[in-house]
């Protein structure tokens, strides 16, 4: 069992983040690749503000 075998999958391997790549469609959402990083970054902003809120309330 090779690591290059394992490294070269195919196109799998254009998978991004959970397996979805731009070309995935789910239930008839198309997934565009800079949507989700924005998606993501967002979120994660979302969630700090609500921790320090919820800290800040704590105190």
């Amino acid at each position: 069992m090779s690591v290059d075998r394992m490294s070269v999958s195919g196109p799998q391997s254009s998978a991004g983040i959970l397996g979805i790549s731009s070309n995935t469609n789910l239930g008839g959402w198309k997934f565009n690749p800079r949507g989700v990083v924005i998606f993501a970054a967002a979120f994660i902003i979302l969630v700090k503000i609500i921790d320090v809120v919820i800290n800040r309330r704590l105190l």
